[in-house]
């Protein structure tokens, strides 16, 4: 399975067209921040809609055209405004406590220090737990086409309550933190744009594969 994942976005016809479209997409948020981040979510969200279906088929995903457009601009701004919505209190919890009274006692030991490693600990803990259901609420918009799919308890739940998903989350978190630290030493060399998007694709496509089965597993 994750020899398949790994081949998904360079393995099948359309991997010229994605990979240079996505690759200039985030070269052209150098200079254009936002659009075409947008374009590159409204993919990505097409990627977890294919990979999502084609589970349920029984069939091999295949990999999304670019095109139409405008609808493309819109799943990208749904995606987008779903995940912000998700990350809002974690990242503003962890930048509160570790960029602030915390930061100010350091790991510096005696009772400075263990009040510093409790209270860090606790909120990286507390974050993971609030960003946990995120891909799960993505998976569903995507699937849906729908905002309101971001707070479908019922749904989300059944997702993050299965093991699949609990590994497949780790996993492409550490696949996103390894690909994160070799972005700029790539880009050294003008192959982070293109690293950048190909581990894009390959999160999205395993995320929607995980939560496709959860709901399969619990018949849903």
């Amino acid at each position: 399975m994750i020899r398949r994942l790994l081949a998904y976005p360079i393995g099948q016809s359309r991997r010229l067209d994605a990979l240079l479209i996505g690759s200039g997409l985030h070269l052209l948020a150098v200079w254009i921040p936002v659009l075409p981040l947008v374009a590159v979510a409204g993919y990505l969200s097409r990627v977890v809609a294919a990979t999502t279906t084609a589970r349920r088929r029984r069939t091999d995903p295949a990999l999304p055209a670019w095109r139409p457009i405008r609808p493309l601009f819109r799943d990208g701004v749904r995606l987008c405004v779903a995940a912000t919505a998700y990350l809002v209190v974690p990242v503003g919890l962890l930048v509160v406590t570790l960029g602030g009274p915390l930061e100010r006692l350091g790991p510096t030991g005696g009772s400075d220090g263990l009040v510093f490693v409790a209270g860090s600990t606790v909120a990286t803990l507390l974050a993971f737990a609030l960003l946990y259901p995120m891909p799960a609420a993505v998976v569903a918009v995507a699937h849906e086409g729908s905002l309101r799919a971001a707070v479908d308890t019922t749904r989300i739940g059944r997702a993050t309550r299965d093991a699949g998903y609990l590994v497949t989350t780790l996993l492409t978190a550490g696949g996103v933190g390894l690909a994160a630290a070799a972005y700029r030493p790539l880009n050294a060399i003008a192959v982070g744009f293109v690293l950048a998007f190909y581990v894009e694709v390959v999160v999205a496509a395993a995320l929607g594969g995980a939560v496709a089965r959860a709901w399969e597993r619990q018949a849903m």
